[in-house]
């Protein structure tokens, strides 16, 4: 069940609210990345990882919507 659940989206949202999920969590990655440079180092890995998850999140929904095209 729980691998079913990761490459499906909820069918309550349409495909192109799921792009723009997906376009937002990418604007928010560089947005880490950019701030991550004013920051001291201890930060700043907190930024990346934080970045990371962003841009991971951005690529399977991005996966499970290339899936879903007829």
């Amino acid at each position: 069940m729980m691998l079913e659940a990761m490459h499906t989206l909820p069918c309550s949202l349409l495909p192109d609210e799921w792009q723009r999920i997906r376009d937002a969590l990418r604007y928010q990655g560089r947005d880490l990345h950019h701030r991550s440079y004013a920051v001291d180092a201890v930060r700043r890995e907190l930024l990346w990882e934080e970045m990371d998850r962003c841009l991971q999140l951005a690529d399977r929904i991005d996966a499970v919507l290339e899936q879903s095209e007829p």
